[in-house]
């Protein structure tokens, strides 16, 4: 073996060793302005958080604990990043890749939390709980959605109105991506508020149409609260949006 490769071969373990040794710490100054972070451990290839906060339409949201694992391996073949995070009986576990042109893949998504962060982000008076249980999504490098596949289930759903919340039921959303884009399914697991409906996401725009029925429907509080959103169809509602992302 030749002295240059000697050197060569030195050089590259003292390398790997350093950069094994690069503290999480900096991950701190590789975040979005949009996210912060404290109580960094461990390395920036296996490391944690002790608290994460991400901002968002100037609301901020708690990601609370957050462990990573980070593998160059990924650019050539599965994940690049693993990421949980906990916060009381919120969790969400993740896994990303990225493909060409910007476009970010999640991978085996898990997602436990109460729907009430919803309310931050859009006038809507709801309680419940979501969990998500997701193989696949992917979004561009504008954050716009171009395939998911799963299941998404809103349990203890109940509309927030002033006389007293209305219970609603629990609803199961089945997602898919098909040539047309992203399309799902809303069916009613059990409740008061019987809901069949379908949606679909592509190229920048969504369609949404769903019929509500049941004891729920019948409700003066709910009526009200819905009023703008559906007309009446028979002895329920029917709603029929659509727009732009």
């Amino acid at each position: 073996m030749g002295r240059v490769t000697i050197l060569v071969l030195t050089g590259t373990v003292m390398l790997a060793l350093l950069v094994a040794r690069v503290p999480a710490s900096v991950v701190s100054g590789l975040l979005p302005s949009t996210v912060t972070a404290s109580g960094f451990t461990g390395s920036l290839w296996r490391g944690s958080a002790s608290h994460m906060d991400v901002s968002q339409r100037g609301q901020v949201f708690a990601l609370g604990r957050v462990n990573w694992v980070l593998s160059p391996r990924g650019l050539l073949w599965g994940d690049v990043l693993t990421l949980e995070s906990r916060w009381g009986d919120q969790r969400a576990d993740l896994a990303l890749d990225f493909g060409l042109g910007g476009t970010t893949h999640l991978n085996e998504v898990m997602l436990s939390l109460d729907v009430g962060w919803v309310r931050n982000l859009i006038p809507l008076y709801v309680a419940g709980r979501f969990t998500a249980d997701m193989d696949h999504l992917a979004v561009d490098s504008t954050g716009m959605l171009l395939e998911a596949n799963g299941r998404i289930v809103w349990e203890n759903a109940a509309w927030r109105a002033v006389g007293g919340d209305v219970s609603l039921g629990t609803y199961v959303i089945d997602i898919d991506t098909t040539d047309q884009g992203v399309q799902g399914r809303i069916s009613t697991r059990k409740g008061a508020l019987e809901v069949n409906g379908q949606f679909a996401i592509a190229q920048g725009r969504y369609t949404l149409a769903a019929d509500l029925s049941g004891p729920a429907a019948r409700n003066e509080a709910f009526q009200q609260a819905i009023a703008l959103l559906a007309v009446p169809v028979g002895s329920g509602y029917r709603i029929e949006l659509s727009g732009t992302l």
